[in-house]
């Protein structure tokens, strides 16, 4: 007779409960905090999915991407970072938005933002924007291999969130700006030191 691990039953049912599926982001969109938990990225490697357990989830998300408006002259478009609400069950999403091709349909877009969610089973997910922002208590930070789980429902602020655009060219400082917009306090600090040790 084949013996049962109680350990192994304990995990499948532990994974089966909290992680419901993952939610894929496209490069144009960054995942920073789920609920009450901010997303640690790395200085060259981007956070772009997130294991969630089923039910309702607050995400903030920003929009970032880079255009060639003339040879030597590129355009940065960002958004300010943006909650929505998303509703997850049982299966995967890819993260979508309207198709953008020239950097007046992204200048667009980023000043009202909409997104939507793909499931692999299903039809289209409705994906609610909030014009709230989550208070956040102390709490370790998401890291890029650990699932996201949250139980609590967090409290929230009114925090109504505009645009601010940024142009650079495609020489090193404006990739060294761009990543910079990017990077966390912490990230920041980290490059900080590293470029005064190297000195």
């Amino acid at each position: 007779m084949k013996k049962i691990s109680i350990f192994g039953i304990f995990i499948a049912l532990y994974s089966g409960f909290f992680v419901a599926g993952e939610v894929n982001f496209p490069e144009e969109l960054l995942p920073l905090q789920v609920n009450e938990r901010e997303i640690e990225h790395s200085f060259f490697n981007k956070v772009r999915t997130l294991d969630l357990p089923a039910g309702v989830h607050r995400i903030k998300v920003k929009y970032s991407d880079l255009f060639e408006l003339d040879y030597d002259e590129h355009e940065v478009v960002d958004s300010k970072p943006f909650w929505v609400e998303v509703s997850i069950t049982d299966d995967d999403y890819q993260v979508r938005l309207q198709p953008i091709d020239n950097v007046e349909q992204a200048r667009a877009f980023a000043k009202s933002p909409k997104i939507w969610l793909q499931p692999e089973k299903g039809g289209k997910v409705v994906v609610k924007q909030v014009k709230a922002q989550i208070v956040v208590a102390p709490v370790p930070v998401v890291r890029e291999s650990a699932p996201t789980q949250v139980k609590t429902a967090p409290k929230i602020q009114e925090n109504v969130e505009q645009v601010a655009p940024s142009t650079g060219k495609p020489d090193a400082v404006s990739m060294l700006e761009f990543w910079w917009r990017q990077a966390t306090p912490e990230q920041r600090a980290a490059f900080l030191t590293t470029i005064d040790a190297q000195r």
